[in-house]
């Protein structure tokens, strides 16, 4: 196992929207894991930022400082997430806990402090399981 710094590599991202809620890629966005596997979030993906529930926005928004590790959770949920096989970028197609590990990690990567980021973790962790199953089924 590689022992990496990892880190988002071209930040920040390059997005649109049309309803300030909902944003599109313009650019490629990369990112190198802690194990070495390096991941593409395509032009065209998609994000709403964190799940972080209303009552909390006033402390916890969905775009704080965790939003580029939001849009990479975004991107592993929905199945968009591209990893490098030494070759070509394949889709990642990685499993829930893998994802929200990434979350995790891209987190610390981006300075998130402890407390929100293991409340983001967390929230993902025990309640992700339906927006993961859902995201997957619509992009089969």
């Amino acid at each position: 196992m590689t022992n990496m710094n990892p880190r988002f590599q071209n930040l920040p991202l390059q997005v649109s929207s049309l309803d300030g809620r909902n944003f599109v890629l313009l650019a490629d966005a990369f990112y190198l894991a802690g194990d070495g596997t390096r991941y593409c979030l395509p032009v065209g993906a998609s994000s709403d930022g964190a799940s972080t529930p209303p009552e909390v926005w006033p402390l916890m928004p969905p775009f704080g400082k965790y939003w580029p590790a939001a849009y990479l959770h975004d991107a592993a949920y929905r199945n968009t997430l591209l990893r490098w096989n030494g070759l070509a970028w394949i889709p990642a197609a990685l499993p829930k806990a893998k994802c929200d590990a990434l979350l995790l990690e891209a987190m610390e990567s981006l300075g998130v402090g402890l407390v929100e980021r293991r409340t983001i973790y967390e929230g993902a962790v025990m309640g992700g399981s339906s927006s993961f199953d859902q995201d997957r089924t619509r992009n089969l």
